[in-house]
This record gives structure tokens, sequence and C-alpha cells, in this order.
């Protein structure tokens, strides 16, 4: 079949009818296909025609193509076929039904935490690549691709490297898109998978603040941008981000690659960390990204020892109680009981000689049934974090973020706090005063004793039920006082 003119759809390329159109651009058109082989719906990228102008394209490409159809992990959009229709180069991918991360920005900021978690899977595609010597050198939202359940994965690895000697910067997406475009690859400077670094960098400020770091009237006035001008301050679009979000979005941008991330998984890290508290988990999925799962004997093997382990720890634990109860349980003391008065003429016998009758009447223990814990475990303070200062009408203002829930109070007359926003388990707090001074600020977050572990502990005590036991909690336990500075507006 022939494809027909630019701007019309064509019916059939290959085996595989189309549908309709879900994209076009200058770098090549997407379309929604079915495949009749496999009876599943598929992604088409029809590259231009003029591609092929060049004698030695249709070796690279198909080399090229094939290489990047290898790529097998759970965060890429996986390659079905390769093709050429009429002189006109083509791929097949899967079809992914849930839209682009360009859709999800349209729709507003994008939170830390969600943003931490998409990165995180971009992350470990963009890293297994990097390790195949594979560099994307077009990321950016409309190539982050969502299935049906919400997960992110890459498309269009390689495509920018093979249309790479056919352009030049017109904006057209030949080499890279402008608004994502690394320092060294706008100058046409050997790159390394630190380039597609500063491609996530700046689309990690895009999900954030909604807006991309760089604009200009002309797509070389955006390159020359991101070649020449300093990194934007994020914080001064988005103040309630956390403070060390600055440095995240400076690091992943930096104009000199060897002042980045090294690889897209450092950069993901130092996300978690501020969006969890914890780097994250990046060792339970293989570079081919496929899971290691145990034989069936390994598996048995496991459960069983899981069942003989939780045997002996039930049997641990009764032992213990019996124990307890027989080393501190009170001594039983004997009663007397007297024999009954015998008349003068009785002879005493056997039966009236005074016997010992265990005492009956049960005795409460007064020990609590939970044990008293470690002395190193201890009810935690919660956690307060300043996110940034600023000015309003010459009044100054401090944000900080608190666990959801927790009670805060101001221990100056002066000082006033009040709940902005609260998601993901904080809540961030903005705090004021007319004077510029150092206030203090009580934040708490009592222990919770569900109803089921109460009256385990004595008073002034609550059990804490991952350690199974009693830990001290005086009357400010789960309180901590904290310092806020309000600095003057000028």
């Amino acid at each position: 079949m022939v494809i027909l003119a630019r701007m019309a759809i064509p019916t059939k390329i290959g085996r595989y009818e189309i549908k309709s159109e879900l994209g076009r651009g200058g770098m090549a058109t997407v379309y929604c296909a079915f495949d009749p082989r496999f009876d599943r719906e598929v992604a088409i990228k029809v590259l231009p025609r003029e591609m092929m102008h060049d004698p030695q394209f249709r070796a690279r490409f198909e080399r090229e193509i094939k290489m990047v159809a290898g790529l097998e992990h759970l965060s890429i959009v996986p390659v079905y076929d390769v093709g050429d229709e009429d002189g006109q180069p083509y791929f097949v991918m899967r079809y992914m039904t849930g839209g682009s991360l360009s859709d999800l920005i349209a729709q507003g900021r994008i939170s830390v935490e969600d943003t931490a978690r998409i990165v995180e899977k971009i992350a470990k595609g963009l890293n297994y690549a990097h390790k195949k010597g594979i560099i994307h050198r077009d990321l950016k939202p409309d190539n982050i691709l969502f299935d049906e359940n919400g997960e992110p994965f890459i498309s269009d690895f390689g495509v920018a490297k093979l249309t790479e000697s056919t352009g030049n910067l017109t904006g057209s997406g030949v080499i890279g898109t402008p608004a994502y475009m690394s320092p060294e690859q706008a100058q046409g400077i050997e790159i390394d998978g630190r380039s597609d670094v500063y491609g996530l960098g700046v689309i990690i400020y895009q999900m954030l603040s909604g807006q991309q770091p760089y604009n200009a009237d002309t797509p070389m006035g955006v390159v020359v941008k991101h070649i020449t001008e300093p990194v934007p301050d994020i914080l001064s679009m988005v103040p309630s981000l956390p403070l060390d979000m600055d440095e995240i979005i400076k690091l992943s941008m930096a104009k000199d690659k060897n002042k980045r991330y090294a690889t897209a998984i450092d950069l993901a890290k130092a996300l978690n960390k501020i969006a969890f508290g914890n780097e994250g988990n990046f060792t339970s999925v293989s570079n081919t990204g496929i899971r290691f799962n145990k034989t069936p004997a390994q598996s048995a093997r496991a459960r069983t020892g899981l069942v003989v382990a939780g045997i002996i720890f039930v049997v641990a634990v009764i032992g213990f109680f019996l124990l307890r109860n027989q080393l501190f349980a009170p001594p039983i003391e004997p009663t007397l009981t007297p024999a009954p008065t015998a008349s003068p003429t009785e002879i005493p016998t056997a039966t009236t000689i005074p016997t010992l009758v265990p005492a009956t009447e049960s005795i409460a223990s007064a020990l609590p049934f939970a044990p008293a814990c470690a002395a190193e475990i201890v009810i935690p303070t919660p956690v307060v974090k300043e996110t940034n200062k600023s000015c309003v009408k010459k009044i100054p203002y401090t944000a900080l973020s608190i666990p959801e829930g927790a009670k805060f109070e101001s221990l100056n007359p002066e000082f006033s706090c009040a709940i902005e926003t609260t998601s993901n388990g904080r809540s961030i707090i903005s705090c004021t005063s007319p004077k510029s001074f150092s206030y203090q600020l009580k934040v708490c977050v009592p222990p919770l004793v569900v109803s089921a572990d109460a009256g385990k502990c004595d008073q002034g005590a609550a059990f804490d039920s991952a350690n199974q036991c009693c830990v001290a909690a005086p009357p400010d336990a789960g309180c901590t006082i904290v310092k806020v500075d309000l600095r003057a507006c000028q």
C-alpha cells in the first residue's frame, strides 16, 4: 500500500490497520492502529520520507532501531516491529492508553511525592539504557507515557540520534527539543547519559512549577538560554516547596555536566530523600527489567522455614508468660483452720487435728501485661522542617512542614501560625509576627494507643506496638519545640 499525502491519514501501513492519528510533529507522525495478527491495538510512529534521501540512512535506521527494540525494561515502552512502507520508515510500539506526562502537567502542578514516584521509575529506565550505551537525546514530557494503571514509561529511545544528521536546530525536534536540550547537546559537543539527566531535571522543574525554566520568542532563543543563563530559582516560582528542592534542580541542570548528578538514579535518590525521607528501593528490579523469581523448591523451603520459625516463636512467647507467672506470682500463704471445740467427754481424734488448707482467693498481679521497653526505645518527636521564608506587604512569614494531624502551639503571644495545606501525610503551616525575632513553636504528635492495647501498661506509659512493650510517656511525650526565626522585610 502507498502512504498518502502528508496531511492524509492512511488506511493501512504494512499489516496494521490505521484507526486514528494520535499526534503529528516535524519529526514524525503517530497513529493508533490495529494488529490483526495479535488482535491488539498498537501505536505506529512514521518518520518523514525525506529522511530516506541519505543513502546510508536506511542501514543506520535498521541498525539503531533494532538496538532500541532490544531494550527490555519495565520503564521503557516496548517496540514490537520495524519496517518501511513505500520508502517511509516506521516502527510499532505498545499502545499506551493513559496519556502523556504533558497531559498530566496541563492539569496543574504535580506534588513533590508524585513527582518523585514518576521520576524514580523513569530514572531506572534511563540508567538501564545508559548502561547499554544508548542515550535518549529527546527526553521530554511528550515522550513519557502512562499505561492504563498510571505507570510511566519512556518512549522514542534513540530516535533523535537516528535523525541527528538530517537537520539542524530548528525547533522541530530533529536532534532534540530546545526546551529540554542540554547545553552540550545544543552546542554539538559529544554527549553521554548526563545529557538525559539534564533533560530530566528540566522535566522535574516543569512538573513542580507548571512552567518550563526558560522561555524565548524563538526556539534558538531558548537554546541560547540553556547555554548561557543561570538555572532559575524554583523557590521563587513555588515558595511552598522544600528548600532542598532548589539544590536538586541546580545540580541536575548544571551547565557543566561534570557538576551534575552522575546518573539518573542519583537524581531520583535525592528527590526521594526530600519526598519520603529515604532514597527508595533501586535493587528490587534487575538490569533487564525482570524481577528475580525463586524456583518452586526454593519457595517451598522458604515457606516451610517460616512456618517452623512461627511455631518456635509462639511456643517461646507462651513459655515466657508461664515462667513469668511462676516467678512473679505472690507466694501462697497457708491458712490455719482450727479444729472444732471438743466437749469434755470427747476424746480428740485424728480428724480434730489442725490441717493446712491452701488459700483459694485469687490475687491480681500488680505488674502490667506488657514488659517495659528497653532504655533506647522512646516515643519519637515529630519532624518539623522549614520550607521557605517570604515577605508579604512587608510582613515576614515562614512556612514549616509538620506531620498531618500534629498539634502546634505558639509559645510567644505575638507569634501566630495557621495551616495552609495538607497532603501526603504532611501539613504546611505559615507563621508570622509583626516583629522580626526568634520565636518558639511547640509541635506535638501524642502516642496513639488503640483500644485493644489499652490497659497493657501502667499509668504514665504507652504501649509501643512495634516493639510490644511499654514506653515511658511523660506529659510532653511526642512533642518538640522548634525555634523559628523571622527575618526582616526590606
